[in-house]
């Protein structure tokens, strides 16, 4: 089935439709329905609880999280009174880029 185009457009057709039938039909079928699910190997529960910790870990050392000024800021936005700073914004993206904070 071929989209209608406008006689100035530069876009052309691009292939045709390709049909999932095949696989709509295994997965619907008594095949599927007796195949027998399969875990991942224990090794691969490793490092995703690694990273779990992890994560956990740099939560633990990040500032607390001032509830108050998010929501003094959303209220900001979403009035239109916030005003950014592009200065400020590019001089934090240059020490951000540096490894500097603060």
């Amino acid at each position: 089935m071929e989209a209608a185009m406008s006689g100035d457009s530069k876009i052309g057709p691009v292939g045709g439709i390709t049909r999932i039938t095949p696989v709509r039909k295994i997965a619907g079928s008594a095949e599927a329905a007796n195949a027998v699910p399969t875990r991942a190997p224990a090794s691969d529960t490793v490092p995703g609880a690694k990273l779990i910790r992890l994560a956990s870990d740099l939560a633990a050392q990040a500032p607390p999280i001032d509830a108050a000024r998010i929501a003094s800021l959303r209220a900001a936005i979403a009035e239109g009174t916030y005003r950014a700073d592009a200065k400020n914004i590019a001089l934090a993206m240059l020490r951000y880029a540096e490894g500097r904070t603060g």
